[in-house]
């Protein structure tokens, strides 16, 4: 009977007060998921051995760095415009959130001359990636049958 009692005690519990705290919170916590999933699938050693050549000065961040930024950015979708990498830069806890420290959180400036550094022929190792990342998919789940080139067109009747 005592079991009862304090479990229905302890499900009435409510918020009493709001405080400072000294933690780092964010609201992107399942970017964490994301970076972690890039590391796993070891993606980010193909993409510095195909775009690693982008970087001419070895200051700032390196390949790897740089597109886990952006792809996080990406994958967050919160905002689509190049000052929005100012704004997170200031953000400790978007830093600690896709393991970064906050120093090498890149700035819009940053971002705009790495997109000046793509070529066609950087496009091109881009696709190759994608390509790659498709044949691997398509190795772990070995489909019966694939079909490609579809058109899909969604209507709401």
């Amino acid at each position: 009977m005592k079991r009862k009692r304090e479990r229905s005690k302890e499900k009435k519990v409510q918020i009493s007060g709001v405080g400072i705290t000294n933690d780092t919170l964010t609201s992107r916590g399942g970017l964490n998921l994301f970076v972690r999933y890039l590391n796993a699938i070891g993606i980010m050693s193909i993409i510095a051995r195909l775009f690693g050549s982008i970087r001419r000065n070895h200051k700032g961040n390196g390949i790897e760095e740089i597109f886990k930024q952006l792809l996080c950015n990406f994958v967050d979708g919160t905002s689509r415009h190049l000052v929005h990498y100012d704004r997170i830069k200031e953000d400790t806890g978007y830093a600690g959130v896709i393991e970064s420290t906050p120093a090498t959180l890149m700035s819009s400036h940053s971002v705009k001359r790495f997109f000046t550094a793509f070529s066609f022929v950087r496009i091109w190792l881009f696709r190759v990636l994608l390509q790659k990342l498709f044949i691997w998919r398509l190795n772990l789940k070995i489909p019966n049958v694939i079909e490609l080139f579809i058109d899909t067109m969604v209507m709401d009747n």
